[in-house]
């Protein structure tokens, strides 16, 4: 038993290695192949001036269009409240629908925990 997990812990760190190895060499593939592309460029004309770069929509902006520092939770909010609402239509447990399966009364398992837990504690003997 202890042979096959010293077997199994020796194989994954084989894989690991295998998956570093794999990823520097496509690593170093992209950067000579933006090397080689590189020299393609053409030079701009003197004098011009750049078209500067304002950043996505979750730049920080203080003024003006963008969401701002922590702009990337926006979506996350409007996700949260969109499955909420489709959890509100299609289940209705909590407005006006079915209230539970214990209007009656608590399950007796429940009712003798409960008696039970609220005993002193020698009254058990």
């Amino acid at each position: 038993m202890n042979g096959r997990i010293f077997l199994r812990i020796v194989l994954a760190l084989v894989f690991i290695a295998a998956l570093l190895g794999l990823g520097t060499y496509v690593y170093n593939v992209g950067v000579a192949q933006g090397l080689a592309e590189s020299g393609k460029l053409v030079a701009p004309v003197p004098g011009s001036v750049p078209y500067p770069y304002y950043g996505g929509p979750f730049f920080l902006r203080p003024f003006g269009f963008g969401f701002g520092f922590l702009g990337c939770v926006v979506p996350l909010l409007f996700l949260l409240l969109f499955f909420g609402l489709l959890r509100g239509f299609l289940w209705r447990s909590h407005w006006g629908g079915h209230r539970g399966h214990w209007e009656k009364g608590v399950p007796p398992m429940f009712e003798e925990w409960h008696r039970k837990a609220h005993e002193p504690q020698g009254a058990d003997k």
